[in-house]
């Protein structure tokens, strides 16, 4: 009886460590001087490129439709975005 009883714990751990979740990517402790977290550091990160991109496509599209309407580049500086 004592060797079906490590069979079966030895069974029940192996069950429950195949079934356990494996960790994705390293976590790091946060040292006590930063302010913000590596995970909230890279999401403002990428907001704020995702931002950038959302202007650059704006000014674009404003040279876009300036060079369309023939106005000098020295025009399209001072046209405002709602304006084109």
């Amino acid at each position: 009886m004592n060797n079906r009883y490590r069979a079966m714990v030895a069974l029940t751990s192996l069950l429950l460590l195949a079934g356990a979740p494996v960790p994705r990517g390293r976590h790091t402790a946060v040292p006590s001087t930063s302010l913000y977290s590596q995970r909230a550091l890279r999401r403002a990160r990428t907001i704020l490129q995702l931002k950038l991109l959302e202007l650059r496509k704006a000014r674009l599209e404003r040279v876009f439709r300036a060079i369309e309407r023939g106005l000098p580049p020295d025009e399209m500086k001072h046209i405002p975005p709602a304006c084109v």
